[in-house]
């Protein structure tokens, strides 16, 4: 039986397809696809429009309405407790970082300017 000398013959052989395809790969792949036209009847969309101000959004909740709304529930759950005084700057204060955290979403989401 008569044997290959070269070894590395049969790993040429096989090696030498899948470079060439690996090679031409992205030669075919650089081109973008033809573009076609829209069909009948299709028209772009209108421009959309801005977005409202953040009052006309959350009307009369801003940091100072929040502030007393806050205020006003703390007094209450602090009366409850014994100390409505402590309850209503509590309440004032959270209600005041609630608003502003609310309004700050509004923006930050595109929902207000």
């Amino acid at each position: 039986m008569a044997r290959v000398g070269h070894p590395g013959l049969l790993l040429g052989i096989l090696a030498a397809p899948m470079s060439i395809g690996l090679s031409a790969a992205p030669a075919c792949a650089q081109y973008p696809p033809p573009a076609y036209p829209p069909p009948p009847g299709y028209h772009a969309p209108p421009p959309s429009y801005p977005p409202p101000p953040c009052t006309a959004v959350s009307p009369g909740r801003g940091a100072v309405g929040s502030a007393a709304r806050g205020a006003a529930a703390g007094a209450a759950f602090g009366a409850i407790g014994g100390n409505a005084g402590k309850g209503a700057a509590i309440g004032a204060t959270v209600g005041g970082v609630a608003g502003a955290a609310r309004r700050g979403a509004q923006r930050s989401a595109g929902q207000c300017y």
